[in-house]
């Protein structure tokens, strides 16, 4: 029961971008999932109830809505370099229509236009500007920004992080840089510095809305989730150990464009799903990270994705959310 009603799926439907940032850490080929394919993958995948779509950059599959429509009982994310306004708006007013209420919009910006555009391109950082503007004049979708915290973007994070407080996204999602980014220059930060700027960066969190009222409930436990989440991160670097048990191989499943599955984006694919049964590929995630746990101990990560599912249905950490305490 807890498997099916918490089950997160990464649906990478593109290898095909029209960037190369500097901070990335996926394969860029050419491949798009066939839909074909994906009507198979679909219907072995079950019921999902978070169906983020990755890449590449979704918006360049040609059946992107069709791709979407064969999860239409999941809560749908779309991350999107925001490169081509009048496209990505379009097809997500249709989605919207589809997913209502159940439809997240994350743009990618990863600092003023100096920052972003050295990291992510020329010009990238005025055409995100205005995808995340078009975004917002929709109704029924909630948009956030997707920001990459490394050693490129630190510096100026927090005053950037204001700027996008007042351009009134949903919220803000830091991610930690992690993989093996394209630009080897691209490091984490050191803690210490990650630490300094803490204070500055949960005030600013604190005051997003989540997609939620003012005073709704759920508002003020995403804005724990939220605050528990970065001190998770800062804990499990401090500490280069595992705090929050990984659940990945239940509740986690990463698919690729040829249907290769792995238990995470920082894992190797343990077979495909259009030649073999999910039961069977369960199994073999399952021995694989009990095999890596027996090798390297307890599997952890700052991978907000994977964390995600981890941290809800962790005992320890839901009490510490509720109760608005650090971990």
């Amino acid at each position: 029961m807890l498997q099916a009603r918490m089950k997160h799926v990464i649906l990478h439907v593109t290898e095909r971008c029209t960037l190369r940032c500097k901070t990335c850490f996926v394969n860029k080929g050419g491949r798009d999932m066939r839909f074909e394919d994906a009507r198979v993958i679909a219907s072995r995948l079950g019921r999902v109830r978070w169906m983020d779509i990755g890449g590449g950059e979704p918006f360049l599959h040609p059946d992107l809505i069709a791709l979407c429509g064969l999860f239409p009982e999941s809560d749908l994310t779309i991350p999107t370099n925001g490169q081509d306004p009048e496209r990505i708006g379009e097809t997500v007013r249709e989605l919207a229509a589809l997913f209502k209420g159940r439809l997240t919009l994350a743009v990618s910006l990863d600092g003023f236009e100096a920052v972003n555009d050295a990291i992510r391109g020329p010009g990238t950082y005025r055409k995100a500007l205005q995808t995340l503007e078009l975004l917002r004049s929709i109704p029924g979708v909630t948009v956030k920004v997707n920001t990459v915290v490394c050693s490129a973007t630190l510096p100026e994070l927090v005053p950037f992080m204001r700027h996008v407080r007042s351009l009134r996204p949903d919220y803000h999602s830091l991610l930690l840089v992690r993989g093996t980014p394209d630009d080897c220059a691209i490091t984490l930060p050191p803690l210490d510095d990650l630490e300094a700027v803490t204070p500055e960066i949960l005030d600013i969190l604190g005051t997003y809305s989540f997609g939620n009222g003012k005073y709704s409930p759920l508002r003020i436990l995403k804005k724990r989730y939220q605050r528990y989440l970065w001190h998770i991160h800062l804990k499990t670097l401090r500490t280069q150990r595992c705090w929050v048990p990984c659940k990945a191989p239940y509740l986690h499943r990463v698919v690729y464009p040829d249907g290769s599955l792995s238990l995470c984006e920082l894992m190797p694919p343990v077979g495909n799903l259009l030649e073999e049964p999910m039961e069977t590929l369960e199994k073999r995630m399952c021995a694989f990270l009990e095999g890596y746990e027996r090798e390297h101990g307890p599997c952890f990560c700052t991978h907000n994705c994977n964390l995600g599912e981890n941290i809800q249905t962790h005992p320890r950490s839901i009490l510490a959310i509720l109760l608005g305490i650090a971990p």
